[in-house]
């Protein structure tokens, strides 16, 4: 018992030496400029032992930024601390989470990746499971601020909580994504802020009892 869980120990302290090391390479390369190699060399380990522990530098690339869907998360519960109501709450949550899309645009698009076809192919079930998990979780606590709006009266009762998260989250989405264009075709940049405001509130008013 006591090899089995040194060495589980040290399996694990591996895969975090792999991870620190990525980390490092991705954060001064990007992910087209790194290569296995160059995170094995940073780790001092071989690059076949990398492929012991990740499938594909896809895989591995999005491990090192789910490491910070965490913390993205906490970004977006403490934006509805000492709100009022849960209109203002979820008010809040989205502007959050576009605030933090905007500040962090890698790990935005590392989100938006694990919607492409050709990246989730290359990826494990086990790291699919748990970016889907995390995204998941996110949209169940904006359902739950819904449901807590429908007792206070401020949301129609019949309106789908989950379906009405899931919207925001996309809409959001597609803002932050026109706001990161370098050229943008389609809207002024310097309107996008008021155009996230407005977003919301007019998603919000469309939920209110009429």
């Amino acid at each position: 018992m006591a090899v089995r869980e040194r060495r589980e120990r040290e399996r694990r302290q591996r895969r975090l030496c792999i991870v620190e090391a990525a980390e490092s390479i991705f954060s001064e390369r990007g992910f087209e400029g790194t290569t296995m190699q160059q995170i094995a060399d940073r780790a001092e380990l071989s690059k076949a032992t990398l492929y012991l522990y990740f499938k594909s530098k896809e895989e591995l690339y999005l491990t090192v930024c789910t490491q910070g869907l965490s913390r993205f998360g906490e970004r977006l519960q403490k934006a509805v601390e000492r709100r009022g109501d849960a209109v203002g709450k979820v008010r809040a949550i989205y502007l959050a989470y576009v605030e933090r899309s905007l500040e962090d645009p890698m790990m935005f698009r590392v989100l938006q990746d694990t919607f492409i076809e050709r990246i989730r192919r290359n990826l494990s079930e086990q790291t699919v499971r748990q970016i889907s998990g995390t995204i998941r979780q996110w949209l169940e606590y904006g359902a739950r601020l819904v449901e807590e709006g429908k007792r206070e009266g401020v949301f129609r009762r019949e309106i789908d909580s989950y379906a009405l998260s899931l919207s925001a989250w996309r809409m959001a989405t597609g803002l932050v994504e026109l706001a990161l264009l370098e050229e943008p075709m389609v809207a002024d940049p310097g309107e996008m802020r008021r155009i996230f405001r407005k977003s919301i509130d007019l998603l919000l008013e469309g939920a209110r009892p009429r």
